[in-house]
């Protein structure tokens, strides 16, 4: 099979990064505010409302986001075909096991990552000149999961390079990774609760993040600074004790619960 040529691999690369923003964003807001609208208005946080032009705003900021993601898989993609780093294709180089374990592996180290330097650009002087961007979405849409200063985007595309650098990594559970990723980031910027908040009171599930937890983070730009799970929050103290008195009162009730069920 002929190698693409370097303009069609980044129009390939730029075109994927492109569908699984649009797609994963665009997937969240239909089912939130398009067919859930109506069953979801009580679990509308903080009763929040976009401001004007706030879409399209969220829309820029990501159209550069995802093209400095797709010139991050550019590089990537050179590193692996030159042997910098190794994205391998056959399972049964490492086994299954390796194969699952590198994708909890992934998840748990990027959202380490993306703990601390979200706590770093929440610096005044970061977020003034970069993070604010982001913040500028006080009650966020779906749309805002890319919603970067080009800074943060690199600093948050960097990870992926660092990662495949130090362990080796099959291509499906980068892919895979990719979906999670901007899934959770969309959820997470949909202010609605869609998660049953019960779950998040138990041992089972209370270690996950639910939407709530980075809304608050918006609405109030202090703590609740981890992505997927409470862990680096509850350990160094940032958490925002608000957003769980906050979910226990407005989503703890049993006919809410019944609403998403």
């Amino acid at each position: 099979m002929q190698e693409p040529t370097l303009p069609a691999l980044v129009a390939m690369i730029l075109a994927t990064d492109l569908l699984r923003y649009l797609l994963g964003a665009g997937l969240v807001w239909l089912v939130v505010y398009i067919i859930l609208g109506r069953r979801l208005a009580d679990r509308r946080i903080l009763d929040a409302t976009p401001r004007a032009g706030q879409i399209r705003r969220e829309l820029v900021y990501s159209m550069s986001t995802v093209a400095i993601f797709a010139a991050n898989g550019l590089m990537l993609f050179l590193l692996a075909a030159g042997g910098y780093v190794e994205i391998y294709e056959d399972v049964d180089r490492y086994g299954w096991v390796w194969w699952w374990a590198s994708l909890a592996l992934i998840i748990v180290a990027h959202d380490a990552w993306f703990y601390w330097t979200h706590r770093l650009l929440h610096d005044r002087r970061w977020f003034r000149a970069v993070h604010g961007r982001h913040h500028a979405s006080v009650h966020p849409t779906p749309w805002a999961a890319y919603s970067f200063h080009p800074v943060e985007a690199a600093i948050q595309a960097v990870f992926l390079p660092l990662f495949v650098a130090v362990v080796p990594t099959h291509s499906g559970v980068i892919g895979l990774f990719l979906v999670h990723m901007i899934l959770r980031n969309a959820i997470g910027h949909s202010s609605h609760e869609v998660f049953p908040w019960r779950w998040m009171r138990t041992k089972a599930f209370g270690w996950l993040t639910p939407v709530t937890h980075h809304h608050f983070h918006h609405a109030r730009g202090r703590g609740n600074y981890g992505l997927y799970f409470t862990w680096w929050d509850r350990w160094c103290g940032t958490e925002d004790p608000e957003y769980l008195a906050y979910g226990d009162s407005h989503f703890g009730k049993p006919s809410m619960e019944r609403a998403v069920a």
